[in-house]
């Protein structure tokens, strides 16, 4: 995601606005029903961070589990760009939440408002029997895939268990979950670009995250590396080697 251009009321940049002769490679046309003002209290690159994680947690944790006060809710990836937004949106709605996370990241964890788990050291068995007493979890939110979609099967409460997903592209066993009687549900993000059914709701879902923003309930993770184009490869080397604390962002300039 850029920064230089971030949608913001009735201004789409951080700068004056170009003259004529230089503002076409910057226009574009848009889909309005996608736009959200940027919160009043984000940087431009930290607006620039928000919208695909924003909208990847809340439909996996609002719109498919119903996450609400009083709930376990266990984030798989707790210091990655989705789950750290998620372990914030869980937190304002009143759940206690628990994020896994290796062993360097989880002061970080801990400030963002979940307990920690050190996935490294902590076998699955272990957090459950310590952090819900054997029952499970109400919620377990996969963002990695593989192995810990599998994991997160083993984790869920028994009958009213919910293990959502947005990486569940592989090949997994369905039993562990079919004898815990708990549901799955899994989500793809850009079905509604692809379709065009349900692009309103992701226009709401950033009008909504804003809301908690400016409440001081909600704040992007930004990598703490700077990126321009120049550097964008490097860029993409540090998401797909996993050493990346939160979001990358990209600042591009005119």
């Amino acid at each position: 995601m850029t920064s230089r251009r971030s949608f913001s009321g009735s201004t789409t940049t951080d700068r004056p606005p170009p003259s004529a002769a230089s503002a076409r490679p910057w226009s574009t046309a848009v889909d309005t029903r996608l736009l959200a003002r940027k919160p009043a209290t984000l940087s431009m690159r930290e607006a620039a961070a928000l919208p695909l994680a924003v909208i990847t947690a809340w439909e996996c944790l609002v719109n498919r589990a119903g996450v609400r006060a009083g709930q376990k809710v266990l984030v798989h990836g707790g210091a990655g760009g989705a789950g750290s937004v998620a372990v914030q949106i869980a937190a304002a709605r009143g759940a206690e939440v628990f994020a896994t996370a290796s062993a360097a990241r989880t002061p970080l964890v801990r400030r963002l408002g979940a307990v920690p788990i050190d996935h490294t050291s902590v076998p699955v068995e272990r957090y459950i029997a310590e952090h819900t007493g054997g029952a499970g979890f109400d919620i377990v939110f996969d963002t990695v895939g593989g192995p810990v979609l599998d994991a997160s099967s083993e984790a869920v409460r028994t009958y009213t268990g919910h293990v959502v997903s947005a990486l569940g592209w592989g090949t997994h066993a369905l039993a562990p979950l079919s004898f815990r009687a708990a549901t799955y549900s899994g989500i793809f993000t850009l079905l509604p670009m692809l379709t065009g059914r349900g692009r309103e709701h992701h226009g709401e879902i950033p009008r909504e995250a804003a809301a908690l923003v400016d409440e001081g309930k909600l704040r992007p993770l930004l990598d703490g590396t700077r990126y321009t184009l120049a550097d964008v490869a490097d860029a993409h080397r540090s998401v797909e080697s996993g050493t990346a604390d939160g979001k990358v962002v990209v600042d591009v300039e005119p």
